[in-house]
């Protein structure tokens, strides 16, 4: 019964994270797939600011251009935001204008976009790889499967719209005001200093300045700490590959913790008996634990351990692509927190000229 329970738990926490994946493959492939289409296909030209339209304290941008036919044509940003900074009547900025719609812009030193899409395929990456390595695949993770399926197909029936109430594309445009042929009312642009004061607006753009600053040795330090954690990892791994011994091993007990992340909850550990080849009987706790738990008692596994320290460094041998994992992921972490610091930086100095 026990048996019955955890296989069951297992096969619906690999079903759950194989649709995450889907889930946020396919969000973060949409997202950078469009922001790479607007970086192969927008028409690149420098544009000013020439004020905002303000809806519901949300502001967004608008600029002239002048187009490679030399006319001037004015364009309103695809994004918008609550924040003044930025938006200085007057600047200067590269921006990417649409390749079908020449009132449709958004600024091509704008990398807000890139980073939501890695966010979103980074962790879709993970569960997937997670989802069809960490558990093993069974009847019962079929069985979770086909529910699951059935439960989303019934649900999601109920909100789909039925085909005599759904918009056309050219009427949903329309709607949204991206029809080619939008007309950008000029009498709604105002200057971002004339809706929040000039002393309000230089106010604010000196607060937001000096909180990028504060920010960034934060953010640097972080990076560092992920960086040579990753390292440590790295090094551990890599001694185990190139002068560890492996071994059969056996899950004896799983080892219930307790973890703060996430809200709290209890993460299981395997706890694992083997032989090394000096025919010494040594047992050791798994570092990577899960909720389910990945192994049960009487699992079979592999060991990889190091001959001088087999209870210091032994390991469950999870193949080399997921013993890396851990480092591989560190190290993106702290690719992407370095990224990071690097847009705060751009972006406080460029909100304060």
């Amino acid at each position: 019964m026990f048996n019955l329970l955890i296989e069951s738990t297992q096969a619906y926490a690999q079903v759950g994270m194989f649709l995450g994946a889907l889930m946020c493959l396919g969000l973060g492939g949409l997202v950078l797939g469009n922001s790479l289409y607007w970086r192969l296909h927008a028409l690149h030209v420098s544009g000013t600011i020439i004020g905002v339209t303000n809806e519901n304290g949300m502001y967004c941008p608008v600029y002239r251009y002048a187009a490679p036919d030399g006319q001037m044509h004015e364009a309103k940003s695809d994004t918008s935001s609550g924040g003044i900074g930025g938006k200085n009547t007057g600047r200067v900025v590269p921006l990417l204008i649409s390749a079908h719609n020449p009132t449709q812009a958004r600024e091509a030193n704008n990398y807000l976009l890139d980073i939501i899409g890695l966010l979103l395929v980074a962790p879709g990456i993970w569960l997937g790889y997670t989802a069809v390595t960490a558990y093993p695949v069974t009847p019962m993770t079929w069985i979770m499967a086909v529910a699951l399926i059935v439960y989303l197909a019934e649900h999601g029936r109920r909100i789909v719209i039925p085909k005599g109430q759904r918009l056309s594309v050219a009427e949903w445009k329309k709607q949204h005001g991206l029809s080619e042929m939008s007309v950008i009312d000029l009498s709604a642009v105002k200057p971002i200093e004339g809706i929040a004061g000039a002393a309000e607006f230089q106010k604010t753009q000196q607060a937001q300045f000096a909180s990028y600053k504060k920010a960034a040795p934060l953010i640097g330090l972080f990076a560092v700490l992920l960086l040579g954690f990753a390292i440590y990892q790295g090094r551990k791994i890599a001694r185990l590959e190139a002068a560890g011994l492996r071994a059969p091993g056996e899950v004896v007990r799983l080892k219930e913790e307790y973890s703060s992340s996430g809200g709290g909850h209890y993460d299981y550990f395997a706890v694992v008996k083997f032989r090394t080849d000096n025919n010494v009987t040594v047992e050791f706790k798994d570092d990577i634990g899960s909720n389910p738990p990945s192994h049960r008692p009487g699992d079979k596994v592999t060991v990889l351990y190091l001959a001088d320290t087999p209870q210091r460094d032994a390991i469950v041998d999870r193949g080399i692509w997921w013993n890396w994992a851990i480092p591989a992921i560190l190290v993106l972490a702290a690719g992407f927190v370095m990224g990071l610091l690097v847009v705060v930086l751009r972006s406080g100095a460029s909100r304060k000229t």
